[in-house]
């Protein structure tokens, strides 16, 4: 468009300027001012075309990426939504296995109280059947050295008096 525009300016001065007659010239000269005031208004026109195709698709575009962020930012609240909600399954998922976990722990705790219990209870038994035993030796051996202490004195008694 442009172009033509142009070839039509240029034309028109060439032809005003090489043209021999006044009268020819002056007919020339006013046809190419008409020349050029039809190209001038045909570019005004085809600037204001172009601008209003510019501005709507200028505007199209703005909308289309409108849209689009639209979109985009609820795709990504979608998203961040679902980690949330898998996040906190897993906290659940630890909760239940830690809870599960301390619960195990204090059974084993206290099967070995009971364990050490019994231990404790059967060392107990055990040590009070040693102290009996040895009771009984500390009574037996008491009553043999009562034996042999009367023998002795039996003895000496004896050898005393046959002297």
């Amino acid at each position: 468009m442009k172009k033509s525009v142009l070839t039509a300016l240029v034309l028109g001065a060439v032809l005003s300027v090489t043209a021999c007659d006044d009268n020819k010239t002056s007919q020339k000269v006013e046809q190419a001012k008409a020349s050029v005031s039809e190209a001038k208004d045909a570019v005004v026109s085809a600037a204001q075309d172009v601008k209003t195709a510019t501005v709507e698709a200028v505007k199209e575009t703005k909308d289309a990426v409108a849209a689009k962020a639209g979109e985009m930012k609820d795709a990504a609240a979608e998203k961040m939504v679902e980690a949330k909600e898998a996040a906190a399954e897993k906290m659940d998922t630890m909760a239940t296995k830690a809870g599960e976990m301390k619960d195990a722990a204090a059974e084993k705790v206290a099967e070995a109280k009971e364990t050490a219990s019994e231990k404790m209870d059967s060392m107990a038994s055990k040590a009070g059947e040693m102290k009996d035993a040895a009771a009984e030796k500390v009574s037996q051996a008491a009553d043999a050295v009562s034996e042999k202490a009367a023998e002795v004195k039996e003895a000496v008694k004896e050898r005393t008096e046959n002297k």
